[in-house]
């Protein structure tokens, strides 16, 4: 009887154990818990001051010169057309641009210039980011956006056959504007950006739009932008690659007005960054306007 008296005791013991280790190991569990959350916190705080800090420091940068010519106003543009006419996209386009269907590619698609005023008319009403953010404050019906000196393209194209050697996807070089060489295309250490507005008012099919491509960082514009109204667009990379070639790719229709495209040094965050052209300083030999591409 005594044997199983302390058989009893010694089980009631182990259990009473067991109950303050789990206890135990749950306070520290907790302490844990509250000491991880709070380490957390003060990292997130430092992350977010370190964020402001990179944020303010790319406001501050110097704004680099735009590599291209000629996409504040568009000048040479369906040149001699008023504005607010489509044109087609092929006879758009005069030095220092360049557009072309290729190889075997084959659509139907127009070009059409417009002024801040005309951008309503068109469906292309600003919404608060681009109004805040690129456009002057409104005025009156003649002078809609108060300052506001640069001018909208809205490219409205269909693929309706892809290339000779891939049926699937065609593709509509426009904007193109030559192949400047640096040192070498795709080196370098230093950064460089490009950025532009979009806003997507059609889009079928598999086609989509890259405003930016090959010389500088890729920007895509696809149906997931489809009635999103203006954005702004901006992508970063390491050196300069090729030739400067934006270009529609793949099968359908897609209408699109782009604004105030830009390549330039540097990184400067999601800041809207403009700099009219100064010709190619950095290459020296780059094509006037009268030369083209």
């Amino acid at each position: 009887m005594a044997l199983e008296q302390d058989i009893a005791d010694l089980i009631k013991s182990a259990n009473q154990l067991t109950d303050t280790v789990d206890g135990k190991v749950q306070d520290i569990t907790a302490h844990l818990n509250q000491k991880k959350q709070e380490i957390d916190t003060k990292l997130t705080a430092k992350e977010q001051a370190v964020d402001a800090k990179i944020a303010s420091f790319q406001k501050a940068l110097p704004l680099g010169p735009n590599m291209l010519s000629d996409t504040k106003h568009f000048a040479h543009i369906n040149a001699g057309q008023p504005e607010g006419t489509a044109v087609d996209v092929l006879q758009s386009h005069a030095a220092p641009w360049s557009c072309f269907y290729y190889a075997g590619t084959e659509g139907t698609s127009t070009l059409t210039k417009l002024n801040p005023s005309m951008l309503a008319q068109h469906g292309l009403v600003p919404n608060d980011e681009f109004k805040t953010r690129a456009l002057g404050g409104y005025r009156s019906e003649s002078n809609t956006y108060y300052g506001s000196d640069f001018k909208v393209i809205v490219l409205d194209v269909e693929i309706t056959k892809g290339m000779t050697s891939d049926p699937d996807n065609g593709h509509l070089f426009v904007f193109n504007q030559g192949c400047p060489t640096y040192t070498g295309w795709s080196r370098g250490e230093f950064l460089t950006q490009a950025s532009c507005w979009i806003n997507v008012l059609e889009s079928t099919g598999s086609l989509h739009f890259v405003p930016s491509y090959n010389r500088s960082a890729y920007i895509k514009v696809d149906s997931s932008d489809l009635n999103k109204g203006w954005q702004y667009k901006r992508a970063v990379q390491t050196g300069w690659g090729g030739c400067h070639q934006p270009r529609f790719i793949g099968l359908g229709k897609m209408k699109v007005a782009i604004a105030l495209p830009y390549v330039g040094m540097g990184d400067h965050g999601d800041n809207m960054i403009w700099a009219d052209s100064v010709g190619h300083p950095y290459s020296h030999v780059g094509p006037t306007v009268a030369e083209g591409a």
